[in-house]
């Protein structure tokens, strides 16, 4: 059976102007990438110019009562792009709410221990935070509707001391040793309410609820052209609290059996995935296949709802695809456990960047 040694922290992922390659246990203080010497080959660029291409996102996967989706920050240096999608898993309903940030020092925070990144627009307020000393992750937004959408509210707090909450980083070559890419990943037990505020009828509110959530930190030194994949999904199966998250892209390592970020959490244990394969023949809107060369990982996914978001703003060019479904199959844990579902929730992305 597949497995990948885990390692302590080392304190700085880059020493001596180089990436320190490895899965790490926990969080680091901070998950900063910056100064590795010449990663983009010979040519002497300054550190300066090159810590400019390290591209930032952070992501926050929930699902809550009715409702499952995403938050993303996308830090591109020159501005920042804040998203709300989120879907009614009863009904199929989608949500959407975007919010274009003008320059500012850093859209997506380096530290792990305290920290908080916003939208502050009074339109599309989108605050996420985290202080461990207090032992608190807090998500806030407030979003004005408009004829189409309802106004949408929501607080959403989090436990790190919880034992269902496990994290792991990772620092791979991307796709070179020269360059490296930083990535955080943590599933926690999450409480909380949304509200919808249609501008006709009554005012929808749920209940505080608890829930599931998946945090992915990702920075990494990008290429000209870039595209990949993504699956993050979430549920309870017998009893337990299951999440786990999948990627397979243009910056994936050559050697990807011992660099890579694939990881599946049950009730706060954690288990390295090995490298799979996404397969999807008849096209994005219709079902994939997700199986790995180990039997650990056997998976399909049913796409129900998709979100496009395209960003064209001078050579910078993303399309990035959401798509809200279900997976059915089977993933093993470390200790040998398979953990079979049906219809558990997922979130899968695919996105082509050119800058």
């Amino acid at each position: 059976m597949y497995t990948r040694q885990i390692l302590e922290q080392p304190g700085s992922f880059v020493k001596n102007k180089r990436p320190v390659f490895g899965t790490f246990a926990g969080h680091p203080k901070r998950l900063d990438i910056r100064g590795v010497y010449k990663p983009y080959g010979t040519v002497p660029i300054p550190t300066l110019i090159t810590n400019l291409r390290i591209k930032s996102r952070l992501s926050f996967y929930f699902m809550i009562g009715e409702y499952a989706g995403s938050i993303s920050f996308v830090d591109a240096k020159v501005f920042g792009f804040a998203e709300v999608v989120f879907w009614n898993t009863a009904t199929k309903q989608k949500f959407v709410y975007r919010s274009v940030m003008g320059p500012r020092k850093r859209f997506v925070p380096h530290g792990l221990e305290t920290a908080s990144t916003s939208s502050y627009k009074k339109s599309r307020y989108i605050r996420i935070s985290w202080d461990r000393r207090h032992d608190k992750l807090s998500v806030i937004f407030n979003l004005h509707g408009d004829s189409v959408r309802p106004s949408a509210n929501a607080a959403l707090v989090a436990a790190f001391s919880d034992k269902s909450f496990a994290e792991l980083t990772t620092v791979l070559p991307a796709p070179t040793l020269r360059r490296c890419s930083g990535i955080y990943n943590a599933a926690m037990s999450l409480h909380g309410a949304i509200t919808l505020i249609p501008g006709h009828g009554a005012i929808r509110t749920m209940s505080d609820a608890d829930g599931l959530a998946f945090m992915n930190m990702h920075r990494t030194y990008m290429k000209f052209r870039s595209h990949g994949e993504t699956i993050t999904a979430m549920g309870t199966v017998a009893g337990k609290k299951v999440s786990f998250r999948i990627e397979s892209g243009s910056q994936n390592s050559v050697n990807r059996e011992f660099y890579n970020a694939n990881v599946l959490f049950c009730d706060g244990t954690v288990t390295p995935l090995p490298p799979v394969l996404m397969t999807h023949s008849y096209g994005i809107s219709n079902k994939w296949i997700i199986q790995d060369t180990e039997n650990m990982v056997d998976l399909t996914f049913t796409p129900v709802s998709e979100n496009l978001s395209k960003i064209s703003i001078f050579i910078l060019r993303t399309v990035y695809h959401t798509i809200f479904g279900t997976l059915e199959g089977t993933i093993m844990t470390a200790a040998g456990e398979k953990i079979s579902f049906r219809s558990m929730t997922a979130i899968a992305e695919n996105y082509l960047i050119r800058l």
